[in-house]
C-alpha cells in the first residue's frame, strides 16, 4: 500500500523523529568511542597545516535518512562510522567520487560503491569521504 497526503507526512514525521533519536544516541557513543581510541585527536591534527596529505576522513555509511523526497544533503542525514584519514588527492584520483555539500567548515563529498554509478541520497551507501579544512 502506497502512503499519500497526511499519512505520508505523519509517516515522515515518525522516522525522521526515530532517525534524530537514534542519531543522537549514535553520535553521543561515537564521540566517545572516539576519545578513547584517538580518533578524536587525529581529527584535531588533521586541521593543522602540516598534516595535509592526511586531513581527508573517510566515514563508511551505517544508515541514511531524509525527511524529504527531494533531500537537501547534508552530513546530519548519514550515520557513519571512523574508516580511515587518506590524502584529499584521493578525492581526484577516483571517478566515482562527488561533492554532496559545503559547510563553513567543511567539504563533504560521498564515493559510490561502483564507479559510473550516479549518485543520490539512497544509492549513497559506500563511503563519504570528509575534507576537513585546515587552518591557516
Amino acid at each position: 500500500m502506497r502512503l499519500s497526503g497526511t499519512w505520508l507526512v505523519v509517516y515522515s514525521l515518525v522516522t525522521t523523529i526515530l532517525y534524530q533519536l537514534l542519531r543522537l544516541v549514535f553520535i553521543t557513543v561515537q564521540r566517545i568511542y572516539w576519545q578513547l581510541n584517538g580518533t578524536a585527536q587525529k581529527l584535531r591534527e588533521a586541521r593543522l597545516p602540516q598534516n595535509y596529505e592526511r586531513s581527508a576522513q573517510v566515514l563508511d555509511i551505517v544508515l541514511s535518512h531524509s525527511f524529504c523526497r527531494v533531500p537537501v544533503p547534508s552530513l546530519s542525514n548519514f550515520l557513519c562510522t571512523h574508516n580511515r584519514f587518506e590524502n584529499p588527492q584521493y578525492i581526484i584520483d577516483n571517478d566515482n567520487i562527488t561533492l554532496l555539500t559545503i559547510n563553513e567548515n567543511d567539504a563533504v563529498f560521498c564515493e559510490a560503491k561502483e564507479k559510473g554509478r550516479l549518485l543520490y541520497m539512497k544509492m549513497c551507501v559506500g563511503r563519504v569521504a570528509l575534507l576537513v579544512t585546515v587552518e591557516h
